[in-house]
């Protein structure tokens, strides 16, 4: 039997029950790790979007000065459940019911701030005015104030507790998920449930209409039941929302833009062609409220602006619909501007068997109706060369070599005809190498050559081509600092160029690594190790770690017939999401190798198997989210090995090297895991 408490103890409680929604002390930036643990909403560990996803309402939560749920302790007859709520173009909502033994108490806070569009970039982190690009300190959306245009509380009646409660265990909500994430949807909240045995947050950006939307809708009803109708829906496979509709469908709606449009003069001086998307919010009474080009990569000439001027004259759509209700709701509209057929070029008798097929084809179209326009056009020759050289390496690869990863190209149906290795174009290899010759008459100082001068030389091998006089550029003239800029390139021992290899993509890549890596080494004041004359008894390692979201660190093993020195360094000060550094602060430190330390180095070193490795296996998505590189020089010559998917034999060398220099702050070097 519990115990009712005394109206002058219970009127100080609900006092104190506020405070939870306003005891955040302000900070200069954002951590939602302050209010969740690490990796706490994570499907797999390395699901780095709920680090934005999450953040956004972290934002906002932080803007109302919510007390993190994970400081609040329940006691036995208390229980809390939270909804932190941040759709788009509505008000944050935070509620909060608070149960302690018979009595029940809602409190909430509603922002000044209106949650608009959020440019996302590369390098962001929030701050008091929002997403802010570091790198360009600008800010995207809204101007978000800080503040609160209403709260309140009152208590609830056990009639309401109770609807909370069994919604709650009907959708079994102590079982739930961390969280469900789908990119795109753009209705997040956090829903948090905490008594003095469980503590469960949910975040989701589609919520199920027959599950935990259905708590949410009850507790915002609470508060304002008008808010429910501000927040716009998207479509998903858990809402069962049926999206807005064109009156007559897609064609009909197709029609109307086409009979409306009118193609960009410039674009058409040009011949370009373009697709453009559009995002649209299609209200209750099925008028258009807004429309935001959402067309990726921007064109200069205009396309997208002229598809939001057609879409603003539209008529009424038919709105979506919940369950039979009407609701607002976001849609795209896609169009393709496509040039007329009378000034629309056609070359040669392309095999377009496949959408990768339609696609190259479609730029190597672009390509001739612009050499059209101007033959000397440097840019436009090289785009050209590039395309058929592509289609040239992807004649000769081997069926195994392709990955489900060239997939995203295709339409499911065509997945099958990609194994067929059949380029658009005969002969692409002569096509490439008269294109690749063209640049060099337009340009033969073109920087470009240090990147498709060993794709010339694949093409003059296979093909038995003579080696054309103005690609005289050898790699071995251009050097990067600390490395040769072919250290990262995968040659044949025999000097043959294999045809099944595209260099185009690994000499620009090795460039671009080999500048960036001997920059860094560079600032670290790291000797330059590959042209180093040795005597017959000395032997140099080193191996560099260059971590996304931590210091670089450098470790130099250096042996001669005397004695084996470990050196170290780390570059302090170093800014890993800005790729730049604050200052060339570098800590460093040697200590001489035992003869055991060094047979167990050499037998680290024996494992990684450095002489029969590639000079660089890099992966398009990084594993653990660092760069290693791996060096050895000896009398008898020099070996790099660069990857951003080290196996554990590499990882055994560097935390063995870790250890022994004894770097506390070197801890996070184990932390990256393949």
């Amino acid at each position: 039997m519990k115990h009712t408490l005394p109206h002058s103890l219970f009127t100080l409680l609900c006092l104190l029950m506020l405070l939870p929604l306003s005891a955040q002390q302000h900070r200069d930036r954002w951590d939602f790790e302050d209010y969740f643990p690490k990796h706490y909403f994570y499907d797999e560990k390395d699901d780095w979007r709920y680090d934005d996803a999450v953040g956004e309402v972290v934002f906002y939560m932080r803007l109302a000065n919510i007390t993190p749920l994970r400081n609040i302790t329940p006691k036995e007859d208390e229980t809390i459940v939270r909804l932190n709520y941040t759709p788009k173009f509505a008000h944050p909502l935070f509620i909060q019911v608070q149960q302690k033994g018979n009595h029940f108490l809602l409190t909430w806070q509603k922002g000044k701030a209106i949650k608009g569009y959020v440019t996302h970039t590369t390098h962001t982190e929030m701050s008091d005015k929002g997403l802010v690009d570091i790198t360009e300190n600008k800010y995207y959306g809204n101007e978000w104030d800080k503040g609160v245009i209403d709260s309140g509380s009152r208590q609830l009646t056990f009639a309401e507790w109770q609807a909370i409660q069994n919604i709650l265990t009907d959708i079994d909500f102590i079982h739930y998920p961390h969280g469900i994430l789908c990119k795109g949807f753009q209705t997040p909240f956090i829903l948090e449930y905490k008594d003095n045995r469980n503590s469960i947050s949910y975040y989701t950006e589609c919520p199920d209409n027959n599950k935990e939307e259905r708590v949410t809708k009850l507790l915002v009803s609470l508060v304002d039941t008008n808010y429910v109708d501000m927040v716009v829906n998207t479509v998903n496979d858990r809402n069962g929302i049926i999206a807005p509709t064109y009156p007559g469908g897609e064609e009909a709606c197709t029609a109307f833009i086409q009979n409306a449009i009118h193609y960009p003069s410039d674009a058409l001086r040009d011949m370009e062609e373009y697709r453009a998307r559009v995002e649209i919010l299609v209200e209750k009474d099925g008028s258009i409220s807004m429309v935001k080009d959402e067309s990726w990569p921007k064109s200069d000439y205009g396309f997208a602006d002229e598809l939001i001027r057609v879409v603003k004259t539209m008529p009424k759509w038919n709105p979506a619909t919940e369950n039979g209700k009407i609701v607002r709701c976001y849609t795209y509209i896609n169009y393709q501007f496509i040039l007329p057929e009378d000034i629309r070029p056609q070359y040669g008798n392309p095999i377009l068997e496949t959408n990768r097929d339609r696609w190259r084809w479609e730029n190597i179209e672009a390509c001739h109706r612009k050499l059209l326009l101007n033959p000397f056009d440097e840019k436009t020759t090289l785009r050209m060369a590039e395309d058929y050289y592509w289609e040239y390496v992807f004649e000769h690869e081997p069926k195994e070599a392709l990955s489900s990863w060239d997939s995203t190209r295709y339409k499911q149906e065509d997945w099958e005809n990609y194994h067929d290795c059949t380029a658009v174009v005969s002969h692409p290899g002569d096509s490439a190498l008269k294109y690749f010759y063209k640049v060099l008459e337009i340009n033969p100082e073109t920087e470009e050559i240090l990147f498709f001068y060993l794709p010339v030389l694949q093409l003059e091998q296979q093909l038995h081509k003579e080696h054309n006089p103005l690609a005289k550029l050898p790699y071995d003239t251009v050097e990067g600092i600390h490395f040769p800029h072919t250290a990262l390139i995968n040659w044949l021992e025999d000097g043959q160029l294999d045809a099944t290899k595209e260099y185009y993509s690994d000499a620009w890549s090795s460039f671009f690594w080999v500048d960036y890596f001997s920059d860094i080494l560079t600032k670290m004041q790291e000797p330059i190790i590959f042209n180093a004359t040795l005597k017959d008894d000395e032997t140099v390692f080193r191996f560099t770690f260059f971590p996304s979201f931590h210091p670089p660190v450098t470790f130099r093993v250096m042996k001669n017939k005397r004695n084996v020195t470990l050196y170290w360094k780390i570059l302090t000060k170093y800014h890993p999401i800005r790729w730049e550094e604050n200052s060339t602060k570098v800590k460093e430190g040697h200590k001489k190798m035992t003869a055991a330390q060094y047979q167990q180095f050499l037998q680290y070193m024996e494992a990684v198997r450095l002489d029969e490795r590639p000079n660089s296996y890099f992966w398009d998505m990084m594993r653990d989210g660092a760069q290693r590189v791996v060096e050895r020089k000896t009398p008898q010559g020099y070996k790099a090995y660069f990857t951003n998917v080290a196996g554990q034999t590499i990882k055994n060398v560097f935390n063995f090297l870790t250890k022994l220099s004894g770097e506390k702050n070197l801890n996070y070097i184990e932390e990256y895991t393949f």
